[in-house]
């Protein structure tokens, strides 16, 4: 319980800090940078509860679970990201952005994370 409440804080604190400083550089997608960070942030506590679950009871299966917890944030961004994004048809870098950074921000602590929780 206490490493889920500390991923919980420290998820909060992470995104929060990369939504403050991602609007900074890019004022004018406010709600869309603030739907990303939140969609982002769900799906890294998904993916954090879902491995942890299998690295406590699964551990033959972590390969699997890891699997589908790529396949959901990929499927997450084709159905919610990709259609918004090519709506003129171009792809440009500030758009990339808005869904790279949260999705990075997320893997790098979930990695982190678990790793130390893997030991």
């Amino acid at each position: 319980m206490k490493k889920s409440l500390s991923f919980i804080i420290s998820l909060i604190v992470l995104m929060g800090v990369g939504l403050v400083f991602h609007l900074q550089f890019n004022p004018l997608a406010q709600t869309f940078l603030i739907q990303s960070y939140g969609i982002n942030a769900v799906l890294a506590l998904v993916a954090l509860v879902l491995l942890g679950w299998g690295i406590d009871k699964k551990k033959s299966n972590l390969a699997v679970l890891y699997l589908f917890t790529v396949a959901l944030k990929f499927s997450t961004y084709f159905i919610f990201f990709h259609p918004k994004f090519h709506l003129d048809g171009i792809l440009i870098r500030q758009e990339f952005y808005i869904f790279f950074i949260p999705y990075a921000l997320g893997l790098v602590l979930e990695i982190i994370l678990l790793a130390r929780r893997y030991k």
